[in-house]
């Protein structure tokens, strides 16, 4: 038996012994699968647009250490390698131990075109490919240059009004530069942003090797018909060949012509002479969608070489079945060597007022595209959306301060049964009693309905004659005027009404109901005493009697007909 026991319990200790090892070893291939999805190798590159004799820089960089030699053999396909230099670097920051390895590259293009810098691989991870835009050199060739020079150019001769163009302005040196200013040049006319200041690289010119320093700038001409931009000029100091030399420079002025906007465009858009448009929006829904909640829909427009204040404003009506509140629209731009990328986005709150299917309007967006010369569209289809009723509308949703019921008063029971002549008079004095206080309350209520019949419904005295089959309505009003004001709460109760007496409202009370709505959906103010001015327009609607109601229904007599009314 204790042999037994002691097997038993030797089996179980090998079984945990495997299940800690086989633990552990999952542990460990889950850390290293980590550390290798963790690994990754980044490619930088200075200038993506390049002419003929740039020499440009690459930064390889990998987020760990290693110790192999990246094979840069497909890069001479396409480029001269001027030269390498490899670093390596350790960080770190609150105990966190980090290793970076770098290589430099200085490369120039052997070819016009689109260049590759090809997926490079490195302790098993491989970085993404770049590409390289290699254009002519536009400098005359066998044309000396001296020790240094300046020149300007623009992308575009014959623009489109408000379209952009890129000037770039360049300064060459050889020997070391030591100080030197340069003036923003003048566009008459013409709306100006900054896109590269003083970017600095190296140009081969005619075998000679030229420190440049480049400035960009962003132009939209307002005006059509032929523009010169001036000559520019630089003015500083380089030491050339052991000596400190004086320069100042000065380009030639540039002419374009700038063309006006096409016949063809419609007339009732926005000017959008662009490289590329893009429309699209995101719809942010509940579910299900009932009357009265908030859709969000947010709309963004792009677009690529305009700036965000040329793009459209977006347009938005009260539709059948909903009502919108659009936000402030938010402008975005963003700079990149080709140019100015520009953002226009918007949200709008929208709130359906009635059951059934709602129907977003199509938006449409025109757009002139400079690299066609052709008219396009981008266009969001029209959405449908099912609406559900309110929650509980059959119960009277807005009812949420139901009065306590009311007891029937009870007869009051003698408290002595020990003979039945006491029983038999006190059930006759209860019968009684019922009998002449319902003839009482009849008569009482009878009086009051007369009463009311005959009170101008348009005084000021009875402003407060609310529906009987809103008494939350009232009840949410009453509160109002002891100083809870619930905006949430009365918005839906004003609906329900709104909904049953469609032909009761004015100006007045649109005006107020709206200043309400754009509180709940629009995040705007609400100006003080709308809720108490909202609860005074619906006692005076409501106590406004429509004109056919005399001659249809019943008629009460008048409490005194002798009198003549007056």
């Amino acid at each position: 038996m204790l042999s037994q026991t002691m097997d038993r319990n030797t089996k179980q200790q090998h079984w945990l012994t495997k299940l800690i090892l086989i633990t552990l070893a999952l542990i460990l291939i889950l850390l290293l699968s980590t550390q290798v999805f963790a690994k990754s190798v980044t490619v930088k590159i200075d200038h993506q647009s390049v002419e003929m004799g740039d020499i440009i820089s690459v930064v390889i960089k990998t987020d760990f250490q290693t110790f192999e030699t990246p094979d840069f053999s497909g890069l001479k396909d396409q480029f001269d390698i001027l030269g390498t230099q490899r670093s390596s670097q350790i960080e770190i920051i609150n105990g966190n131990y980090q290793s970076y390895s770098r290589w430099d590259l200085r490369l120039t293009p052997k070819q016009i075109g689109d260049l590759v810098i090809p997926p490079l691989t490195i302790g098993g991870v491989m970085s993404e490919p770049h590409i390289i835009k290699v254009t002519e050199n536009k400098m005359v060739p066998g044309v000396e240059k001296g020790s240094s020079f300046l020149e300007s150019s623009i992308n575009l001769t014959s623009p489109y009004v408000q379209q952009e163009v890129l000037f770039t302005l360049r300064f060459y040196h050889l020997g070391q530069f030591i100080n030197g200013n340069i003036r923003p040049p003048t566009f008459h006319q013409a709306i100006t942003e900054n896109i590269r200041n003083q970017f600095h690289y190296q140009k081969n010119v005619n075998g000679r090797l030229y420190d440049v320093y480049e400035w960009t700038w962003a132009f939209y001409p307002q005006k059509s018909g032929p523009m010169v931009i001036p000559p520019q000029s630089f003015n500083g100091r380089i030491q050339y060949r052991g000596q400190l030399k004086a320069v100042k420079d000065q380009t030639q002025s540039i002419e374009l012509k700038v063309l006006p906007k096409p016949k063809s465009y419609p007339t009732n858009s926005a000017w959008l002479p662009a490289k590329e448009v893009t429309l699209k929006d995101d719809l942010q829904t509940s579910t299900p969608v009932r009357v009265g909640d908030s859709i969000t829909r947010t709309l963004s427009l792009k677009a690529e070489g305009l700036l965000a204040s040329q793009l459209p404003e977006f347009q938005f009506k009260d539709q059948a079945g909903f009502h919108v509140y659009p936000d402030k629209a938010t402008n975005n731009n963003q700079k990149t060597e080709q140019g100015m990328l520009s953002q226009k986005l918007q949200k709008i709150a929208i709130v359906p007022t009635r059951a059934g299917h709602v129907t977003l309007p199509a938006i449409t967006v025109s757009w002139w595209n400079t690299q066609t010369n052709q008219l396009e569209t981008q266009t969001l289809a029209e959405k449908t959306i099912r609406v559900l009723p309110a929650v509980n509308k059959q119960q009277n949703p807005f009812d949420t301060m139901t009065p306590e019921p009311v007891t029937e008063p009870k007869p009051m029971m003698s408290s002595s049964d020990n003979t039945g002549v006491w029983q038999s008079a006190a059930g006759l004095f209860a019968v009684l009693w019922i009998l002449s206080s319902g003839l009482a309350i009849h008569f009482y209520r009878k009086r009051k309905i007369t009463a009311i019949a005959t009170v101008d419904s348009e005084s000021d005295k009875n402003s407060q004659a609310w529906p009987d089959n809103h008494p939350a309505l009232e009840k949410l009003c009453q509160g109002n005027k002891n100083g809870v004001k619930d905006a949430r709460m009365l918005y839906p109760a004003i609906l329900a009404w709104q909904q049953r007496y469609p032909e009761k409202e004015n100006e007045t009370f649109k005006t107020h109901l709206q200043a309400l709505k754009a509180h709940l959906y629009h995040q705007a103010d609400l100006p003080p005493d709308t809720l108490s001015a909202l609860c005074d327009d619906i006692a005076r609607l409501s106590a406004q009697q429509p004109k056919s109601s005399k001659k249809t229904g019943k008629h009460l007599d008048p409490l005194y007909p002798n009198e003549v009314d007056a």
